[in-house]
């Protein structure tokens, strides 16, 4: 596999298996992260970092909506990003590409910021 995608506030068996079959011609594997596990560095769920100091499980609530990160897939956006969509993950669903500068975020900080950045882009 050439790349990660991690899956957060997917609930629907059927949907995480669409996203799978889109996915999976593309080079990609799916990762469905368990809120338990929103406390862990991206690059730790996306399994490019070993956990360091393994802490307790994130006990908050969810996300407040669906959030997908691509790791490693840069090349393929174009063919990915309509795929996903096609499959489940349309435009209510918040997109990340996993960078050096966002790594080390959680997933929690990871969709707070999507969060503003989505606001600010519809002038709110």
């Amino acid at each position: 596999m050439s790349g990660t995608v991690l899956l957060f506030g997917f609930d629907s068996l059927l949907t995480i298996l669409a996203l799978e079959a889109a996915v999976g011609p593309l080079g990609g594997e799916v990762i469905p992260v368990a809120r338990g596990d929103y406390n862990k560095p991206l690059a730790v769920l996306a399994g490019m970092d070993a956990e360091e100091t393994p802490g307790l499980p994130y006990a908050g609530g969810p996300l407040g909506g669906r959030m997908v990160v691509l790791c490693g897939l840069d090349r393929k956006l174009e063919e990915l990003l309509p795929a996903l969509a096609r499959a489940g993950a349309g435009p209510d669903c918040l997109k990340a590409v996993l960078t050096p500068h966002n790594r080390s975020w959680t997933p929690i900080r990871l969709h707070a910021e999507l969060l503003r950045e989505r606001q600010a882009m519809q002038g709110r």
